[in-house]
């Protein structure tokens, strides 16, 4: 999880995995440790953001990739919308320009590495956020050794050209991801979050129930690259204010 959360803490724990020897080829064994330990863990890991603001039953980071997935889809099977501006630099943008087979699985690739590195957010400690890359890329050259090439191979350059944000598609991606989360945080606080007249406003202790979950939107205010995302991430923006109003509370400006 990229960004959103508010509160000081430590990095998550890690899966261990047993000694593995990285053949060649993979076997049955390595595919099983690649679905079971690695993919399934996916399953199991909370993502960091929800679980420090209290919400209840928080997604997973497989529950997160999967709407990816979704939304990668979402791009190049529809035709573009006449709304969304491709002039000029947007032109890398337009959908028949996109290789949509590369973006999907890029989409359920870009945080396979947290299944071993654990999900790290800039609001976690200091020490934890300095070594986010490096620990990913190890776990992605682990995940490698486990699965073998030539899935261990792509796996590997589809996070990496995630990291580098230089092509269109890891520039989507990219979009794709922060704009899965502030879905997702605008849905627990339309599910969750008290009215203001409750008194919540005056709890010391920050949970989705007693306030906006501001920083999620915050960090990512204007951070959209892509015409669609740009357009879709401020639809929703204006969505939560309505929302938020009805339960008595505010927007700032660095919410919208």
């Amino acid at each position: 999880m990229s960004t959103g959360d508010n509160t000081n803490g430590k990095a998550p724990k890690r899966v261990k995995l047993n000694t593995i020897s990285p053949p060649n080829q993979p076997t049955m064994t390595d595919s099983l440790t690649f679905l079971s330990t690695i993919c399934g863990s996916l399953k199991n890991i909370k993502r960091t953001g929800w679980v420090r603001m209290g919400v209840p039953l928080p997604e997973s980071d497989a529950d997160h990739m999967h709407r990816c997935a979704m939304c990668a889809m979402l791009i190049t099977t529809q035709e573009p919308d006449p709304r969304d501006d491709y002039s000029g630099t947007n032109e890398k943008f337009l959908p028949s320009k996109i290789d949509g087979m590369k973006l999907l699985r890029m989409a359920v690739t870009h945080d396979l590495c947290e299944s071993i590195a654990g999900d790290v957010t800039p609001f976690c400690d200091a020490g934890a956020v300095a070594s986010k890359h490096d620990k990913e890329k190890a776990a992605m050259e682990e995940i490698r050794k486990i699965v073998g090439d030539p899935l261990g191979k792509e796996l590997y350059e589809l996070w990496n050209e995630y990291e580098e944000l230089e092509t269109p598609e890891a520039l989507y991606c990219k979009d794709i991801d922060k704009f899965e989360m502030v879905m997702q945080c605008y849905e627990y606080e339309k599910a969750h979050l008290n009215t203001k007249n409750d008194g919540n406003g005056d709890n010391s202790e920050k949970t989705v129930s007693s306030e906006p979950m501001r920083t999620f939107f915050v960090t990512t205010s204007n951070t959209m690259k892509s015409p669609l995302f740009k357009r879709l991430d401020a639809e929703l923006r204006t969505k939560r204010e309505g929302m938020l109003k009805e339960k008595g509370w505010d927007v700032t400006e660095a919410e919208r």
